[in-house]
């Protein structure tokens, strides 16, 4: 039996993993990837001790950081957690390859992208319709694309493709964009981004060979309109990776319920990072957070030894 299980390897497991080891624990990660949500930044301007980094590149830092304790624990990649059950003397974490027995359990899994769930998102997925756009914007160079959304994510993806696109169209719901005043200004002023603002996206179109052409909206109004493209970069928001675990409090949005301890409603389990209803999505605040349950999980377990 193990003494913990951290599911999830974005920065609040991450760094959960570095108490864990440092105390000597015997504890498995397991995790879809390393580095989470943090993968698909572009910029990353308020990481301390760095004043502009990439987050595939900020990854590549967790990684040499958790290189150092390669060997104090497991880690199983592309291993993500189908369930987390009651067992006798603690827990059982359950995967797609097998089953793994532990005294505590740390949910650091994060968040994932929302669905605008139309038609055509799901079939011409990968054949222009994209969530990432750190991931896939070399591959629309010199093309005219849309982004889906209007707050922070959809600001930043734009601000990022427009390195890459000829142009960018910023399609939001709202009657402006919302979010950071510093991206929406950037974007407002920049002369390959533009914005429809009160679109309700209702479909995208493609071709027979599954190629994006365009997509279809509705104005407040009413008026139905299609706006010409090659690629459509959907950002907008991200909802909690947690219905593999049924056992904690979830608010309304699927968050896991924790106390300022990351403690969730069930003793020997914690949360950590942006799957709880931590209100500030932040890199530093997960790393912190994930810390911070560590620190429990070790006061737990030394109090259960006593």
């Amino acid at each position: 039996m193990y003494d913990a299980v951290i599911v999830g390897g974005g920065p609040a497991g991450l760094a959960a993993a570095v108490y864990l080891a440092r105390h000597k624990l015997n504890f498995i990660m397991l995790t879809g990837d390393i580095g989470g949500q943090t993968l698909w930044s572009s910029d990353v301007e308020n990481y301390l001790g760095f004043h502009l980094i990439d987050g595939v590149k900020l990854v590549g830092e967790f990684k040499k950081h958790l290189e150092d304790y390669k060997d104090a624990f497991e880690l199983h990649e592309g291993e993500p957690v189908t369930n987390v059950e009651r067992a006798d003397r603690g827990f059982r974490v359950t995967t797609e390859k097998g089953s793994y027995d532990t005294k505590t359990v740390l949910i650091a899994t994060g968040e994932t992208h929302r669905r605008l769930n139309v038609p055509g998102e799901k079939e011409l997925y990968g054949h222009g319709v994209t969530y990432c756009a750190t991931c896939d914007a070399p591959l629309f160079s010199g093309k005219d694309v849309a982004v889906i959304g209007g707050g922070n994510s959809a600001m930043d993806a734009a601000l990022f493709l427009e390195k890459y696109a000829s142009h960018v169209t910023l399609m939001t719901v709202n009657k402006e964009l919302a979010g950071d005043a510093v991206m929406k200004k950037k974007c407002e002023t920049s002369a390959k981004i533009s914005v429809i603002p009160n679109a309700t996206v209702t479909a995208i179109k493609g071709t027979d060979q599954n190629k994006v052409t365009g997509v279809e909206y509705r104005l407040a109004e009413g008026t139905a309109q299609v706006k010409e493209t090659e690629g459509v970069f959907i950002e907008i928001g991200l909802v909690p990776v947690s219905g593999f675990i049924r056992i904690v409090e979830k608010n309304k949005w699927g968050e896991i319920v924790v106390d300022k301890k990351n403690a969730t409603n069930v003793p020997g389990i914690w949360a950590a990072g942006d799957v709880t209803d931590v209100t500030e999505k932040q890199i530093a605040v997960a790393v912190g957070e994930g810390s911070k349950a560590s620190l429990e999980i070790i006061k737990w377990l030394q109090s259960q030894a006593a």
